[in-house]
């Protein structure tokens, strides 16, 4: 007898068993999904970020670009490339000392003063159309890409420089890539990942409010490259569409603008001001003037809509912006 029962007890022990191996193996599958998220190569996950408020320290990148060799060459070659991850930006106007007391030693900038000489609806859709028309061109000087590229990639030279804006799997504009124009070697590579989520955001509008990389230019050993999302500014709690001086010589931040001036395509450097463009669906649509020297706005000028594109060819600026065309006499 007592064997029959242990008989039939012995299956309930086994099953318990059982049980209890496979609950042990779905908890370790949890912790590994937990500590081990998928990374999505769509949607970067936001990185951990300061408040809107002035740092007490420049941010500064942790590696510096590659010295000149002894040929007096400059850069390494694209395949040994690694980018130089830069700091978290600070989101509020920021001025570092060096550039402050830079600009203290030098002449007031003034604003241009712009005098519309035409203006006329577009048909939105006509884009190419305005660049062939006006003989316009965002590689006027027509050099091609010594790295690779394809339709996801933003490429255009300077005669001094050619930039590649590019992202995670070829789209978006985290990375920058900036060749001399006349060297098939990079100079700088740099991924501005930590630039893509503000401090504070609408938690719905997430997929929505990434800061890529709209346009970049190199002035005196300066990179300014501006950032900015596709959306409305209150998205991002209006800490949007910034230009940020970055010197060239140790990656550090010498100014990042006022948010809300910049999320044209493009924008121009004439003496020691920044011509761009910031405006979106119910929200004021302006040209802005900054000085290169602090990174303050000095002038803006009202549009119909938001600019997009803003090129300057002999002393006419031409501004497209998203049904009208303008041309202003720079003075």
């Amino acid at each position: 007898m007592k064997r029959k029962l242990v008989l039939m007890i012995l299956p309930f022990f086994l099953l318990a068993a059982l049980s209890a191996c496979q609950g042990e193996a779905e908890t370790n599958k949890t912790v590994i999904k937990m500590t081990n998220p998928p990374q999505s190569t769509d949607i970067p996950m936001a990185p951990d970020q300061p408040t809107a408020e002035q740092p007490t320290e420049e941010p500064k990148a942790t590696t510096t670009p590659a010295a000149p060799s002894e040929t007096g060459d400059t850069g390494v070659p694209v395949s040994d490339a690694s980018p130089i991850l830069m700091p978290v930006p600070p989101f509020s106007y920021y001025i570092s000392d060096a550039a402050r007391a830079a600009a203290a030693d030098q002449a007031e900038t003034s604003a241009f003063k712009l005098t519309m000489t035409f203006s006329e609806p577009n048909k939105i859709t006509d884009t190419d159309e305005w660049f062939t028309n006006n003989q316009l061109s965002l590689n006027p000087t027509g050099e091609t890409s010594p790295g690779e590229i394809n339709s996801f990639t933003t490429a255009y030279g300077d005669g001094t420089y050619f930039y590649q804006i590019n992202g995670i799997d070829y789209s978006g504009g985290t990375f920058l890539n900036i060749y001399g124009t006349d060297s098939d070697k990079l100079l700088y590579s740099l991924d501005f990942s930590n630039y893509l989520y503000s401090p504070e955001y609408k938690e719905e509008d997430y997929n929505f409010i990434q800061q890529k990389i709209k346009c970049a230019a190199i002035q005196d050993n300066i990179l300014y490259v501006s950032h900015s999302h596709s959306t409305y500014a209150e998205s991002s709690n209006n800490m949007n569409a910034y230009i940020t001086a970055i010197d060239l010589s140790d990656m550090s931040i010498l100014w990042k603008s006022d948010a809300l001036v910049c999320n044209s395509m493009s924008f121009v450097i004439v003496n020691d001001v920044i011509i761009c463009g910031y405006g979106f669906t119910a929200e004021p649509d302006y040209l802005y003037q900054i000085d290169c020297n602090t990174g303050k706005v000095l002038d803006k000028t009202p549009l119909k809509t938001a600019p997009e594109y803003i090129i300057k060819k002999d002393s006419v600026l031409y501004v497209r912006t998203y049904d009208m065309d303008y041309q202003f006499l720079l003075q």
